[in-house]
């Protein structure tokens, strides 16, 4: 098992980017993995290499203080999220362990890294953004006051609209609930309906009477349950529109 040879073969079915550094940050051994984002044919061309030689000089100042961190402490950074861009300005995201390297007796003798491209996360999470870019640029577009609740009531989302109508602004919505934005009957009946909405799942449609801005308007409202991922109720989100008042009568001459 303490073949260089069989470590080497193991360390190159490994998906993961692997290197061992010595006291002075100089690289012992890395494998196929880590060799291919360095652009190496060979993973023994890093040998007595270092960061300086595959980074920009900054980001391989960075490294060496963490890693010299690392040996003078014994601590070690675990699944660490980071941004990785070479020499070419080629961007790689990847999720970082790096841990004390220690000899038989336990004295540390260098560093051990461990690196797992994370471009499939760092691409969801981009089109999450997007997607909520989207649907924030569709909200704020149409003509309707809208708003989104949790399952305690509590507002998490309000659109513009929504914003003018009642004469207030975000931070007098988010994070509260109807009680401290309404009259406490009101507020209550709110609740109620949310409450059916969650548990029913179905649609609440109604005209009702609020106040805003210190007139009453009659809106018709519609009402419908959120749901996660998994297709569990989160929430409840609501549309609104004023209705048109009665038109005032021509007096006849």
């Amino acid at each position: 098992m303490d073949d260089p040879a069989f470590l080497q073969q193991l360390l190159d079915h490994l998906p993961d980017a692997i290197f061992f550094k010595d006291l002075q940050g100089r690289f012992i051994r890395i494998n196929r993995v880590l060799a291919s984002w360095h652009g190496l044919q060979d993973p023994a061309e890093a040998v007595g290499k270092s960061d300086d030689d595959f980074f920009p000089k900054a980001f391989a100042r960075a490294t060496r203080e963490t890693e010299e961190a690392i040996r003078r402490t014994g601590t070690p950074i675990l699944e660490q999220e980071e941004k990785l861009v070479g020499r070419d300005g080629k961007i790689r995201w990847v999720s970082m362990t790096k841990l004390p390297l220690r000899d038989g007796s336990g004295a540390i003798i260098g560093t051990l890294g461990v690196s797992r491209d994370i471009k499939g996360v760092k691409r969801a999470e981009e089109k999450a953004r997007d997607s909520e870019a989207l649907y924030q640029s569709l909200v704020e577009s149409l003509p309707q006051c809208i708003f989104r609740k949790d399952v305690d009531g509590r507002y998490v989302y309000v659109n513009q609209r929504l914003c003018a109508f009642q004469g207030l602004g975000p931070k007098d919505f988010l994070g509260k609930t109807d009680f401290d934005v309404n009259p406490a009957a009101l507020a209550a009946k709110y609740r109620r309906d949310d409450q059916w909405v969650m548990s029913h799942q179905k649609m609440f449609e109604a005209v009702e009477e609020i106040k805003a801005k210190r007139k009453k308007v009659r809106i018709r409202i519609f009402k419908t349950p959120v749901y996660d991922s998994s297709g569990r109720v989160v929430g409840v989100q609501g549309v609104f529109s004023p209705l048109p008042g009665p038109r005032a009568r021509k007096s006849r001459v």
